[in-house]
């Protein structure tokens, strides 16, 4: 089974009580089957205060009892007492395998970071060299699948082109996040069709263009400004989180000149997350072959950060990534807000192609 695998996939330690966020709070830890048989069967004190914390949630899964909004067992210093009490080996899987993720294409696996970790978004965004890969030979069951082989490797073929759009920094973030854009709309349009030779075609000749139409500014703050409507919208993990002010959705175009270029020399931040979640999510196409709604996130996602940025501040490197990782922990790990952006970027016209575009074309000519 070969696994691919980011750069900086090897370097990852928990770090524990010095976290300065924590993972044991804000959403629900659903414990698997094997893990639940497992705790039925310890004997001890520990087994039984276990077993009382657990209960069934709305949607039928089995969660710990959460206090505060907090793991049952998350002790006062940070640590985590069942850890302590029985090992990492019997912890449920979520909590064995976060902040990792893993995509199951059968023969082949994909494993990475979740930005949402603090410590994971230090290491993606550690360096300033582009942000490579790599593929791993490893053990493992091979999943029975239906996934076409020809969407499949298209995609695979597709999503090195998109990588190395994102990281032509002859060009500004906006730039390239238009490209990237652009490039994902053709291909989606094809790939509905499963007309891999025209996709083919496309991905061998694509090339970026200097030319872009005209920039309407009115319609673009319009545009944002219902793009942070329904950000604002979502089901909140932590509500004093400053990404949920609304003055966000109002920033002046002279403050955002200014912090566009005090940061002008950083892009490389924001060109990691978005490969980040290209990464992550561009792949998944070939479960659903919606290959635009997965670029349309990723898009978004800067165009909000990015003015979260703005609002706040954020002068130091460390504020930035903050930000960045804040919005990923909660966008990413609530289902329901996952569930809504995908709604949002189906079902409004405010989330077209021509408006997010218009909304990057305004911010490079600001």
């Amino acid at each position: 089974m070969k696994n691919t695998v980011p750069s900086y996939f090897k370097k990852f330690v928990c770090i524990a009580d010095k976290c300065p966020d924590t993972c044991c709070a804000g959403w629900e830890i659903v414990a698997d089957a094997e893990s639940l048989d497992k705790y039925e069967k310890l004997s001890t004190d520990f087994g039984k205060k276990i077993r009382a914390l657990l209960t069934v949630d709305s949607d039928g899964d089995t969660v710990y009892k959460p206090v505060d909004g907090r793991c049952p067992f998350l002790l006062e210093n940070g640590l985590c007492e069942m850890y302590i009490e029985i090992g990492h080996d019997n912890l449920c899987r979520t909590c064995r395998m976060f902040p990792r993720h893993i995509t199951d294409f059968g023969s082949r696996i994909e494993t990475g970071l979740s930005f949402s970790c603090p410590e994971a978004a230090r290491l993606i965004t550690e360096s300033s060299s582009p942000i490579t890969f790599e593929t791993l030979e490893t053990e493992g069951h091979i999943s029975p699948n239906s996934i076409d082989p020809d969407m499949y490797f298209t995609l695979l073929k597709a999503r090195k082109l998109a990588i190395d759009i994102l990281q032509n920094r002859k060009y500004s973030i906006s730039r390239r996040l238009s490209d990237f854009l652009v490039f994902s709309a053709e291909l989606d349009r094809l790939l509905r069709y499963e007309d891999f030779e025209e996709a083919d075609e496309l991905i061998n000749s694509f090339t970026v263009s200097d030319k872009r139409d005209g920039c309407r500014p009115a319609s673009a703050k319009k545009a944002f400004r219902k793009f942070f409507s329904d950000f604002l919208s979502l089901e909140k993990l932590n509500p004093d989180w400053v990404g949920y002010s609304p003055d966000c959705g109002s920033i002046s175009d002279e403050k955002t000149r200014e912090f566009l270029l005090s940061v002008s020399e950083n892009q490389w931040e924001h060109e990691h997350f978005a490969v980040y979640l290209v990464f992550r999510y561009f792949m998944t196409a070939v479960f659903d072959y919606d290959l635009l709604t997965k670029a349309k996130f990723t898009v978004l996602s800067l165009i909000l950060i990015r003015r979260i940025q703005v609002f706040s501040g954020a002068s130091s490197k460390e504020e930035r990534i903050e930000i960045m990782q804040k919005y990923s922990k909660e966008v990413e790990h609530s289902a329901q807000n996952l569930d809504s952006v995908t709604h949002f970027i189906k079902k409004s016209r405010y989330y077209s192609v021509e408006n997010i575009l218009n909304i990057l074309t305004w911010e490079e000519k600001l």
